[in-house]
């Protein structure tokens, strides 16, 4: 066989050749892989609204095509009488102490706040990273941590109110109380607490519009 002569012409279609063998195989991965992301996707959305609306109850439902707001919307149906059983939104705050912090809240039709879930942050691991537990949890388990606990993220914060399930945005001010509103922060992480509410507030606006935070102003923004 007569080896290609090096040249400029040779050397362009080697490449040419060598460019569209890779297309090729990168179009076949993504057809091959695309279906399973997809349905990975679809779970992981899936167990999300499971968490932030039915708190552990078995109920079968059905989730509405989502709608792009300030964040995403999802409206989950009981499949049994077609009733709405809440809306589960994801909405990100880029302010919080580390970076981006991404959560996922759920509300019932009446916009009381019926569970949530961090799903994306950058905060320093021992404080900003206890969103994910701080504002589901009573004051009292706060003020009887342990030792160690209070070696990691300090001493717990006063007896007040930083527990969020239950409340209502368009009732309750979602922001921290040094700032006037309903919630205490988390113990050294006001900017991560701040980050957090805002979210908060702005995945009840995505469905509901006004927010009790929307009458107050002067807020700060120092930790």
């Amino acid at each position: 066989m007569k080896k290609l002569e090096s040249n400029i012409l040779n050397m362009a279609l080697v490449l040419t050749l060598i460019a569209v063998m890779a297309a090729g195989l990168l179009a076949w991965v993504n057809s091959k892989t695309e279906g399973p992301i997809e349905e990975i996707n679809s779970q992981a959305i899936e167990n999300g609204i499971r968490s932030v609306i039915l708190a552990g109850r078995d109920i079968e439902f059905t989730v509405e095509e989502p709608v792009g707001n300030d964040g995403f919307v999802f409206h989950a149906v009981n499949d049994a009488n077609g009733n709405l059983l809440g809306t589960a939104v994801e909405s990100t705050d880029r302010n919080g102490f580390g970076g981006a912090l991404k959560i996922m809240v759920g509300f019932d039709p009446e916009g009381v706040i019926l569970g949530y879930t961090v799903l994306e942050h950058s905060e320093t691991p021992g404080l900003g990273a206890q969103a994910d537990a701080w504002f589901r949890q009573s004051s009292a388990s706060a003020a009887s941590q342990s030792v160690v606990a209070d070696v990691l993220i300090g001493a717990p914060g006063k007896p007040g109110n930083h527990n969020i399930i239950g409340m209502n945005p368009a009732d309750d001010i979602m922001m921290v109380s040094k700032d006037g509103g309903a919630v205490d922060a988390i113990t050294a992480s006001t900017i991560t607490s701040r980050a957090f509410l805002r979210a908060v507030d702005a995945a009840y606006k995505a469905v509901f519009g006004y927010t009790a935070a929307d009458g107050v102003s002067g807020a700060s923004s120092q930790n």
